[in-house]
């Protein structure tokens, strides 16, 4: 099993809020640092605690840092205040032989913090994806050979295509992220209740059936 927890989204929605966060950033920065401070040693104490059980394969940290153009803060913030946690979360999953999964929403590509996501955080694994942001299919042509690529089923097209489509779709996916292997398909993000029952079964169901065999359509 794997095991999570907030650190930027907690800070960020309810230890100041989003108006509270921006305004202080550059009013009270000193606070603003205490506050990251204090928050990120207490999300590494819980995942020190339970990071030795035999039951925990990996650390599955879910921290959304933007939204469909930019991250919610600079880069420099970032790197200042929660890529540096990051990193932290990281190593005490590899030094007890783990995995550190990262689920992150939003751009990270325009600003470049995927290359500190990647390289100075040193995940094993992102997941979310938003075919309107980064398609799965081409996170995994730029940057499968370093990391592995969880889900990738656009939460859009899971909604609103029809079953001819998405079968198509999802086959797509498979057919040009399976190959190299590191790659685990689901939904870009988490299942909401609008999805269709129907539409998320024939997710599983392609899953299950690829590769297709030879002649099927």
């Amino acid at each position: 099993m794997t095991v999570m927890a907030t650190f930027f989204e907690y800070v960020l929605e309810t230890l100041l809020g989003y108006e509270g966060l921006f305004y202080m950033l550059y009013d009270e920065p000193d606070l603003v640092a205490q506050v990251f401070a204090r928050w990120g040693q207490k999300v590494y104490d819980y995942y020190k605690s339970v990071i030795g059980l035999e039951e925990v394969g990996a650390i599955f940290h879910p921290d959304d840092l933007g939204f469909k153009t930019s991250t919610l803060v600079s880069p420099d913030v970032l790197r200042q205040r929660v890529f540096p946690w990051l990193k932290k979360y990281a190593a005490l999953a590899h030094e007890h032989g783990k995995m550190f999964w990262y689920h992150c929403c939003g751009n990270v590509y325009n600003s470049g913090v995927i290359e500190d996501i990647i390289e100075d955080v040193r995940i094993d694994a992102f997941h979310s994806f938003q075919d309107v942001i980064l398609p799965v299919t081409d996170f995994k042509a730029r940057y499968g050979d370093r990391v592995a690529v969880l889900g990738g089923v656009d939460m859009d097209k899971l909604a609103r295509l029809d079953e001819a489509s998405l079968r198509e779709y999802i086959r797509d996916i498979l057919e040009r992220c399976m190959p190299g292997g590191r790659f685990a398909l689901s939904s870009g993000n988490s299942i909401a209740n609008y999805i269709p029952l129907q539409n998320y079964c024939i997710m599983l169901e392609e899953s299950r059936r690829w590769p297709l065999p030879v002649g099927s359509g």
